[in-house]
């Protein structure tokens, strides 16, 4: 079942025998919606000033403001169907859930990584939003695996339940990866200019007469 399709009041009665494991996540989505407002706005500022002082295609410009403007759909779908999936149990709601929670992370991984100009601000607030959404995430799972476990799910739902947890372990191992990656890089970076005497001595010799 989903909240979509049944009353939340009938649901409740029906499904006496589950209860949210992770019941402190409500006011974590709560607290969410406000924060999703803040950095979107910052987002829409520092979209506006990188198009004002900054080159770069009109084309990816305009896709990256969509992009932007995607985000509170995505979240405010997200806080839906988690509360109610969480909640209830259903099925369906914690699917739609944990799908919307890998699109969620991929779209910010976007803003964090691939963006055409990435600024200091825009690193800071990312990585926190990429945070909470990956706790929501094992809130998410958390609760799909005492779902399973009640209820007797067909085969599509087992497969559904299976591919949204599967899109979201991707999605967590493609930030630790990005992560982690992007720190080797900044350690190679900052050796590089501590050596950069040696570098350019190297290269002095290197170069042809």
């Amino acid at each position: 079942h989903s909240i979509l399709q049944v009353a939340p009041g009938l649901l409740r009665e029906n499904r006496a025998d589950y209860s949210n494991v992770t019941p402190w996540v409500t006011r974590l989505f709560f607290l969410h919606t406000y924060f999703a407002y803040i950095y979107v706005f910052y987002m829409f500022v520092l979209a506006f000033y990188k198009g004002y002082a900054l080159e770069y295609p009109v084309w990816r410009r305009w896709a990256e403001m969509a992009l932007i403007m995607l985000i509170p759909c995505v979240q405010h779908m997200r806080f839906y169907f988690g509360h109610w999936g969480c909640e209830l149990g259903t099925v369906y709601d914690l699917c739609v859930f944990s799908f919307l929670n890998a699109a969620a992370m991929l779209l910010l991984m976007y803003f964090l990584f691939l963006q055409a100009y990435i600024m200091p601000l825009d690193s800071s607030f990312l990585v926190v939003a990429i945070v909470l959404v990956i706790v929501e995430s094992l809130c998410g799972l958390v609760n799909v695996l005492q779902a399973m476990k009640l209820q007797a799910l067909t085969c599509n739902q087992t497969v559904t339940m299976t591919a949204s947890v599967v899109a979201v372990l991707i999605a967590f191992g493609l930030f630790l990866e990005q992560e982690l990656s992007g720190k080797e890089a900044l350690v190679d970076q900052r050796s590089f200019y501590m050596n950069g005497g040696r570098y350019a001595q190297i290269a002095k010799l290197l170069k042809p007469k």
